[in-house]
């Protein structure tokens, strides 16, 4: 390629470069709507609903530890990547209230499915875990109806 070929190019280069960087800022879309945080706690929710199913197989002892381990453990980092989303998001007003409310539930949450993946045996602890989880769960809607 030639040294004008080069020079022709540098202006489209520019350009293409300037406008990823547009799509870039127009994709990060400012704050936080409130349907955007009632999905993260309609999943939040989910997590909990199914935590609940988990800890109640072990304090019925019907549930295989290696199961328990493992499934606590996916639903935790599902927990803990809406966590992740909703801390770094922006949001304003009522909104940001809620989304820290929601921080919050995420980590008791994950605090619940981790007692269950660190003891998957351990029947009482279940039985408290089901109940935390369950309490979580109602939360959590509550939460996302108040949206």
């Amino acid at each position: 390629m030639g040294q004008e070929d080069r020079a022709a190019m540098a202006p489209r280069v520019t350009t293409i470069g300037l406008l990823a960087a547009a799509l870039w800022a127009v994709g990060c879309g400012g704050p936080m709507e409130p349907q955007e945080l009632a999905r993260s706690i309609q999943t939040l929710q989910s997590s909990a609903a199914d935590g609940v199913l988990l800890a109640n197989g072990v304090a019925r002892d019907r549930t295989k530890t290696t199961f328990v381990r493992v499934h606590a453990r996916e639903l935790g980092e599902i927990v803990d990547h809406e966590a992740e989303k909703l801390s770094d998001a922006d949001a304003n007003g009522e909104v940001a209230l809620r989304k820290s409310q929601a921080v919050d539930l995420a980590n008791k949450i994950s605090q619940s499915l981790g007692q269950l993946q660190v003891a998957p045996d351990d029947e009482n602890g279940a039985r408290s875990a089901e109940g935390q989880l369950r309490s979580e769960a109602q939360r959590a809607s509550r939460l996302a109806d108040s949206l």
